[in-house]
């Protein structure tokens, strides 16, 4: 979709100004519409979107003050910007009354060429900036009414049905089954991650900030590995290895969300093996925490966990797609990152990068 051309107007009751103005502006990229009267300009006006007007002060009938006058009466044409053009002498009460009448700028004939069309760029500039800032918070707002109905989404059509399959649970465990106690397990951690996306989808990217305190990453793993739900969840060993001065500043409630979401796709994706996790201390500035088992997820998995397209230039691993979406943004909210890979006979690894102090310090 092209942008749409720019429109100027241009009134004057000389036929052969409006010709040089043309000839001015021949060549620029914007359509000059010309007018030999007030009347005749206001019913451009109401055909038209201008980006700027050029009036001339002195016209037969209604002159460029009473033009202007009605264009900033009336709401379509009240923020188009205008420059009064006169030939008569400089006169304060003049230019008072001009800029009075919501001019912008105020020049005398003859024109210099070059200071008419350095002026008209300024505001054909503006223009563009206003409409481009007019669509971006369109988009901002389409963007806020999807984000309401997955809201919705998650708030019955998901947690309706969890309801149920947690009741399920609940009979099957009653029953002795030892199947129910995994099943509930595994409920209660899925409704875990609905409550993480509709935190997630409350707080928009930009207003998702981290409220760090110092502390020790590995006692916050250590918890979310002994967490109940976790516990239950993953079934298979989790081996646990700490490298090296572990503190750093984090936000512990954000932290442990993406503890927990690396968690949630190991126990989907691990299979017999053990888990390996490993925080590293050992670097001056960060602190990294590496999840790792020797499986590798089918190749759907793969394109869900880390994307589907190629390696970027200079990056030995790729980004993370939707599977670790939520984990990854919350370690940007730390100013850290999250990236992953899955490889035969080098299994899978997903690795936290976590600053050991905000980025402002």
């Amino acid at each position: 979709m092209t942008d749409p051309v720019l429109k100027i107007l241009a009134v004057d009751d000389t036929p052969q100004n409006l010709v040089a103005l043309r000839a001015v502006f021949d060549g620029d990229p914007f359509e000059l519409l010309t007018a030999e009267s007030g009347p005749a300009a206001l019913e451009l006006l109401l055909r038209h979107e201008f980006a700027l007007a050029l009036l001339d002060v002195q016209m037969p009938d209604m002159d460029g003050f009473a033009l202007a006058e009605l264009m900033r009466g009336a709401e379509r044409t009240r923020h188009v910007p205008i420059i009064f053009l006169t030939a008569g002498a400089q006169d304060e009460h003049r230019s008072f009354r001009g800029y009075e009448a919501g001019a912008v700028d105020f020049l005398y004939k003859p024109l210099d060429a070059r200071v008419l069309r350095s002026k008209v760029q300024v505001f054909t500039d503006l223009h563009r900036q206003r409409t481009l800032l007019g669509q971006r918070l369109e988009a901002n707002h389409r963007l806020q009414r999807l984000n309401a109905m997955m809201l919705s989404a998650l708030s019955h059509d998901i947690r309706t049905p969890l309801t149920v399959l947690s009741l399920n649970a609940e009979l099957l465990v009653r029953r002795g089954d030892p199947v129910g106690r995994r099943m509930k397990a595994a409920t209660a951690m899925l409704a875990l991650q609905v409550e993480h996306l509709v935190n997630l989808a409350q707080r928009p990217d930009e207003e998702l900030r981290a409220e760090p305190v110092l502390g020790s990453v590995g006692e916050l793993v250590r918890a979310r590995i002994a967490a109940p739900a976790n516990l239950a969840l993953v079934a298979v060993p989790v081996e646990f290895t700490l490298e090296g001065d572990d503190r750093a500043m984090f936000d512990p409630a954000l932290l442990a969300q993406a503890v927990d979401q690396l968690l949630l796709q190991a126990a989907v994706h691990a299979g017999e093996g053990p888990v390996r996790i490993t925080i590293s201390g050992q670097g001056q500035r960060s602190v990294q925490v590496r999840l790792s088992f020797d499986a590798v997820p089918s190749a759907s998995a793969v394109q869900h966990l880390f994307g589907g397209g190629p390696p970027q230039p200079g990056l030995a691993m790729p980004r993370v797609g939707p599977g670790l979406m939520q984990a990854e943004r919350l370690a940007r909210a730390h100013g850290g990152s999250l990236i992953g890979r899955a490889k035969e006979r080098e299994g899978t690894l997903f690795e936290l990068i976590l600053p050991r102090a905000p980025l402002d310090d």
